[in-house]
């Protein structure tokens, strides 16, 4: 009879044996089940909320290298050596042809000359349009003031009005003005045809 009882206690401890080799490793149960789980991974991005748009990477590219060419062609002292000036910060307020100028984001200097004279640089960039249909849409006061076009630069238009002359230089994106106000016309006209060239040297070169 003991022998009998120690064969029905060996197939009960086998069944429970051959039960438990049913089930998945203890370890991943525990961290499986209900209130033990473990934090899902988060989704990634989808590509519409990280990709930049093609359309406005271009247009800040595109701003970039037109602040890039108009700060560029802003004339430093070393540009005007041979001219005499020294650098100001003040800037005459009659006869400014630069109102006529459409709106931009322009950077310029101002400086004078021993003589008294004063020369206004303004360079402006534009995104959507060339310099040179802005510059064929501006006109300012006074007589028209032949300039020959100097390299390069695509377009060129001048005025002079008492003793202050204007003259607006074209190239690209990008268009550079230079107003010289003088005690006459004739000093004013000398000093801007002498300026022309040095500004036109700075613009952004065309293919």
């Amino acid at each position: 009879m003991r022998h009998g009882r120690v064969v029905v206690l060996s197939a009960v401890l086998l069944a429970g044996l051959a039960g438990c080799a049913d089930r998945p490793n203890d370890l991943e149960t525990y961290y499986d089940s209900p209130g033990h789980s473990a934090t899902p991974p988060s989704a990634p991005p989808s590509a519409s909320a990280t990709a930049p748009d093609p359309a406005v990477t271009a247009t800040r590219n595109a701003q970039r290298a037109i602040a890039g060419e108009v700060a560029a062609a802003v004339l430093t002292k070393d540009d005007l050596a041979s001219e005499g000036v020294r650098a100001t910060s003040q800037r005459p307020e009659n006869g400014d042809c630069f109102h006529a100028v459409p709106a931009g984001d322009p950077r310029g200097s101002s400086w004078t000359y021993p003589s008294g004279s004063s020369f206004v640089q303004q360079v402006t960039g534009y995104l959507d349009q060339t310099a040179v249909d802005v510059l064929n849409r501006v006109q300012c006061d006074g007589q028209k003031l032949t300039v020959p076009l100097p390299p390069g630069a695509e377009a060129v238009r001048g005025w002079c009005a008492g003793g202050t002359c204007t003259v607006l230089l074209a190239a690209g994106h990008v268009l550079s003005g230079l107003q010289v106000t003088a005690t006459s016309a004739g000093r004013a006209t000398d000093a801007i045809k002498s300026l022309t060239p040095l500004a036109a040297r700075k613009l952004p070169a065309q293919p």
